[in-house]
């Protein structure tokens, strides 16, 4: 922590008035740049040249510093420059400044860029509207002899120093340079301004949260009575979420209770949609397999840090939850929207993990301390039990013993009576069946009789009806038997007429054959007896003549021309 300073007004060096600037520069600096050292009467600086236009300066300059331009002198005008040096012009602009702001001025503004050099704070601060543009810019500077003071002030109030995307009310100049423009000279910072805009905007926040009716939704739930699976939504590198861990782990190793831990950004300006997408993921996961809450937690941090959670939108999703939400931000102290909507809001993370691991622990102890009433309370019931059972087993025993005298004594007197009426019934029996076995041996007799008078006749009947059956059925073969001999006959003189045409005809094939055959030997013979007259000695003579040899084959050609004996006879 810095050390505080006073806030008086230290004389200003030139290198603290404009430690960016060369030293050239600052020693060329001086009262003839100004506003007064620039005019002097009867300059012709303050004639109206083409191309310029000062009216607007000269309105607010005071009555009497620009004196009344005479009318220029056209021979004069015709020689002198045309226009004015930008050097002349920015002095003037210079002079208005400080005329114009001769005081520091509460300045409210938001600081986009920050960055230290040589002890001195250089800023840029800006200013949006509801969209988020910007509206206006401009560059603010902290020289070191307040920076260390203002810083420490700021840091006390809330809990961190100055940092960017954070909104301030601060004491500034206005200082107008001609070589680097216009800056602002902070002079203080009020830190409540800053602590007001957040609480301002965690109201609004809360208000439209209560117009919607999602203020006290997630309340509503019914509180978890049992943790089994747990769905943890922190930063990775968290303190909070290492204190949470340590009991959290116990829990998790002893197989008592699941936690899935979705890590998300909790500062800077991804801290809203980091947050969303990690409990947009954990109520997925929660409609596989339910989880029993939903824990937030960080550790602890400035005001402008916790700042960051304050977010309508996150508000809103977390309010919508099924799942109970348990938040466990910063220290006691601390407050965010989360807080104030979730169903259960802790001091720190670790007392989160104490509250899940007692209400495990209680409903352990709680069970135990019912399994032993049960267990007294079964003990109790059946000792009673036992004593009621052996009460009553000495009643029925006695009672059984009085019963089985009572049968015995009965059950000879039963068993007497028994035998006498199974005697009669013997008897009676006897004599029944007697009866009736004459009865049935008349019967039998009779049924005898008429069975053979049935069977007689009944032969007597088949042997006529199987005489006229079979001479009927003789007859029939009879007929039958000539109609198959008719047609048999019929077919085989068809048959016969059918072959002995096959067999002329085959005698004539045969014949033909035969008789081609000859005709083309006898033409061989012809050819092989010129041939071997040729081969012979002139004068002798074959001893056998063609007519000799092969007269046996027209003697078969004249016997196979007239048709035999066999073939004129008709086959049977």
């Amino acid at each position: 922590m810095m050390e505080a300073t006073t806030m008086s007004k230290p004389s200003r060096t030139n290198d603290e008035q404009y430690p960016h600037r060369p030293e050239s520069s600052l020693r060329r600096e001086g009262p003839s740049q100004g506003l007064r050292g620039s005019l002097g009467p009867g300059k012709p600086d303050m004639v109206r040249t083409p191309g310029t236009d000062l009216e607007n300066l000269k309105r607010r300059l005071p009555r009497g510093v620009v004196p009344e331009a005479s009318e220029p002198d056209p021979t004069s005008a015709k020689n002198a420059e045309k226009g004015i040096a930008l050097t002349e012009l920015l002095g003037r602009v210079k002079g208005v400044i400080d005329e114009g702001f001769p005081n520091a001025e509460w300045v409210r503004a938001e600081i986009s860029e920050l960055h230290g050099k040589n002890g001195h704070l250089y800023l840029t601060l800006c200013e949006r509207n509801d969209q988020g543009d910007i509206l206006a810019q401009t560059k603010g500077i902290i020289w070191r002899n307040r920076a260390q003071s203002i810083t420490a002030r700021f840091e006390e109030a809330t809990g961190e120093g100055l940092k960017t995307d954070i909104k301030i009310l601060c004491l500034a100049r206005v200082r107008f340079d001609p070589l680097y423009g216009l800056d602002l000279i902070i002079e203080d910072v009020d830190p409540s301004y800053t602590l007001g805009d957040l609480a301002a905007k965690l109201a609004r926040i809360r208000e439209k949260l209560q117009q919607t009716g999602l203020y006290e939704r997630n309340k509503q739930l019914p509180a978890p009575v049992e943790f089994v699976r747990v769905a943890v939504i922190s930063p990775e590198t968290s303190a909070g979420l290492g204190d949470f861990r340590r009991e959290a782990d116990r829990l998790q190793t002893a197989t008592l209770c699941e936690f899935h831990l979705f890590q998300a950004t909790f500062q800077g300006v991804e801290t809203s949609s980091s947050i969303q997408n990690a409990v947009l993921q954990a109520l997925t996961a929660h409609k596989q397999k339910p989880f029993d809450a939903l824990v937030v937690i960080r550790g602890g941090g400035s005001v402008t840090d916790l700042a960051w959670l304050n977010d309508l939108d996150l508000a809103k999703l977390l309010c919508r939850s099924p799942v109970p939400i348990f938040t466990g931000i910063g220290h006691e102290r601390d407050n965010t929207i989360l807080d104030e909507i979730a169903h259960t809001r802790f001091d720190t993370p670790s007392k989160v993990a104490l509250h899940i691991s007692t209400t495990i622990k209680d409903n352990a102890l709680a069970a135990i301390q019912a399994w032993e009433r049960i267990n007294a309370l079964v003990g109790r019931i059946i000792l009673r039990e036992r004593t009621m059972l052996a009460t009553q087993a000495d009643r029925i025993e006695t009672g059984v013993r009085s019963v089985m005298r009572r049968v015995e004594s009965d059950q000879e007197g039963f068993v007497k009576l028994i035998r006498a009426a199974i005697t009669a019934q013997v008897r009676e029996a006897t004599i029944a069946l007697e009866t009736q076995q004459d009865r049935l041996i008349d019967g039998a007799e009779k049924a005898m009789c008429d069975a053979e008078l049935g069977v007689a006749r009944l032969l007597e009947s088949i042997t006529q009806k199987t005489q006229i059956q079979l001479e009927s059925e003789r007859s029939e073969i009879e007929r039958l038997a000539h109609t198959v001999t008719l047609k048999a006959q019929t077919r085989l003189d068809a048959a016969g007429r059918d072959l002995d045409q096959i067999k002329t005809q085959v005698g004539r094939d045969i014949g033909r054959m035969i008789t081609k055959a000859v005709d083309d030997l006898d033409k061989s013979l012809s050819l092989l007896e010129s041939g071997s007259r040729s081969l012979v000695t002139p004068g002798k003579t074959s001893r056998t003549s063609p007519g000799s040899s092969w007269g046996w084959v027209r003697s078969l050609r004249s016997r196979e021309a007239s048709p035999s004996p066999e073939t004129m006879t008709t086959s049977p």
